[in-house]
C-alpha cells in the first residue's frame, strides 16, 4: 500500500518530473563546467606527463593486439603498457601537491554538487505535500524562491551528513572488493552492490520522515531530524525492508534504462526516483500522524484506522 500510494502521488503530480529534470540538468551542467575546468587546471602537469608518453595510443595498440593473433606482438604491446604504468606512478609521485589538491577539490566538488541538487528537494517535497494535504497545485520554481532559506539550510545539513556517509561506504566497498575479490571478482562485485543497496536503504528508512517533519511542523532542521527519528523508530526496520526491495528494483531499472538511452536515462530515472522517494517519506509521515491525504485528484486516504495497514 505504501509503495502503491506513493507511486500514485508521483504520477498524479508528474508535471514535477519535467520541472525537476530541468533543474537537475541545469545544476549538472553548471557543476560539470566548474569541476572539469578546475580539475584540469589542478591536474594539468599530470595530464601533460601522461600525454607525452603516448599512454592512450599504447592502450589502443594493446587492445588491437588482442585480436591480431600474434602472441609476440601482444606481449610487446602490453610490455610497453606496463612500462607506461610505472612512468605514470613516477609522474604522480613527482606532482604530489597536485594530487593532494585534486583530492581536496574532488571532495569540495562532491559537496557542492550534492548541495546544489538537494536544494531542490525541499520545494519538490513541499509541492507534493500541498497536493497530499489539500489537492493544491503549487509551482516548483515559485516554491523554491519562497522557501530558499529553508531549502539551503536543509540542503547544507543533509550534505554534511551525506558526504562522510558515502566516503565511509566507499571505503567499505573497497575493503570488500579487495578482500573477497581475491576469491572471485564477480562475487565481490555482486556482494558490493548488495551491501551498497542495503546500507543506502537503511539510511533512507532512518531519515524518511525528516523532510516531511521539517515542512509540516514549526521546527528547525535539527529538531525536525530528532523528532522524525524518534517518532518513526519503531517502523525503521519495516521501512528498511520496503526501501531495500524498492531500491533493488529501481536501481535495476535505472541501469537498463540508462544503457538503452546511452546515458540520458540515468538523469531521467534519478529525477523520477527523487520524486518517488519524496512521496514515500510523505506517506510514511501522514500515516504515522494519522492524517488524511490525497493520492490523486479524487481519492482521499484516511490513515486513522491502522498504521500497519499501509504495508
Amino acid at each position: 500500500m505504501l509503495a502503491k500510494h506513493s507511486f500514485s502521488i508521483t504520477v498524479s503530480r508528474f508535471s514535477l518530473f519535467y520541472k525537476f529534470l530541468l533543474y537537475l540538468s541545469l545544476v549538472l551542467l553548471i557543476f560539470a563546467a566548474i569541476s572539469i575546468s578546475s580539475m584540469y587546471y589542478i591536474m594539468k602537469p599530470i595530464f601533460q606527463g601522461v600525454q607525452n608518453m603516448h599512454f592512450f595510443e599504447h592502450c589502443l595498440t594493446a587492445f588491437k593486439s588482442m585480436f591480431g593473433g600474434d602472441l609476440s606482438v601482444q606481449n610487446a604491446a602490453f610490455g610497453v603498457l606496463g612500462q607506461d604504468f610505472a612512468k605514470i606512478s613516477e609522474v604522480f609521485a613527482t606532482n604530489k601537491n597536485n594530487v593532494v589538491g585534486a583530492v581536496c577539490a574532488l571532495i569540495a566538488f562532491l559537496f557542492l554538487g550534492k548541495f546544489l541538487i538537494t536544494i531542490g528537494h525541499y520545494p519538490l517535497s513541499d509541492v507534493l505535500n500541498n497536493f497530499m494535504n489539500s489537492n493544491s497545485k503549487f509551482g516548483f520554481t515559485s516554491n523554491l524562491i519562497a522557501h530558499l532559506k529553508k531549502s539551503v539550510a536543509y540542503s547544507f545539513i543533509d550534505t554534511l551528513i551525506y558526504i562522510p556517509f558515502m566516503l565511509l561506504l566507499a571505503g567499505l566497498m573497497y575493503l570488500v572488493l579487495w578482500g573477497v575479490g581475491k576469491l572471485s571478482i564477480l562475487f565481490a562485485l555482486g556482494l558490493c552492490v548488495t551491501i551498497f543497496v542495503v546500507i543506502i536503504s537503511l539510511k533512507r528508512s532512518v531519515f524518511a520522515m525528516w523532510l516531511p517533519t521539517y515542512i509540516n511542523e514549526e521546527l528547525g532542521v535539527f529538531k525536525s531530524l530528532q523528532k522524525a527519528i524518534l517518532t518513526n523508530k519503531d517502523l525503521i526496520v519495516k521501512n528498511w525492508g520496503l526501501f531495500t526491495a524498492i531500491s533493488f528494483v529501481a536501481y535495476g531499472f535505472t541501469m537498463i534504462f540508462g544503457l538503452v538511452t546511452f546515458g540520458i536515462g540515468f538523469v531521467m530515472a534519478i529525477c523520477f526516483l527523487n520524486i518517488f522517494y519524496m512521496s514515500i517519506g510523505l506517506v510514511i509521515y501522514y500515516r504515522r500522524n494519522e492524517r488524511k491525504y490525497y493520492i490523486d485528484a479524487e481519492t482521499v486516504i484516511d490513515s486513522k484506522h491502522s498504521i500497519k495497514a499501509v504495508y
